[in-house]
């Protein structure tokens, strides 16, 4: 099958523009989100109440338990009843700092932080924006 002149230039002027929206597209996807947030545990309470990262962000948490002699951990999960996690780091017994890396959740939302050894009191939102 021939293409006519007119076909063929046609084609020749929708390409380029197809292939920049390809190519703009293709970076959006590619580009990696990285969040670093330094969190304290004293006094059994955690230095903030909210945490916000962007969906699908590469977080890491620098958590520095500073009560003596006390267990605490970081953990996120889907819901306030913490049924279903999103994210348990292991417990640390104060003082003493660890690094926990995990992936936020793609979905938007609001989440829930806390340390699994005192739930009632230590614990805060998790935005997912």
């Amino acid at each position: 099958m021939l293409l006519s002149v007119p076909a063929i230039l046609l084609c020749l002027m929708i390409l380029p523009a197809f292939a920049a929206d390809i190519t703009s597209i293709s970076s959006q996807d590619n580009s990696t989100k990285d969040v670093t947030i330094n969190l304290t545990a004293k006094n059994y309470a955690f230095n903030t109440s909210t945490i916000t990262v962007p969906a699908g962000a590469n977080v890491t948490i620098n958590f520095d338990n500073m009560d003596a002699g006390e267990q605490h951990n970081f953990a996120v999960y889907e819901t306030a009843e913490a049924n279903k996690k999103i994210f348990v780091g292991d417990d640390i017994t104060g003082p003493s700092k660890i690094t926990y890396n995990f992936e936020a959740p793609i979905k938007a939302g609001m989440y829930l932080f806390r340390c699994d050894d005192h739930a009632g009191q230590m614990k805060g939102n998790f935005i997912v924006k």
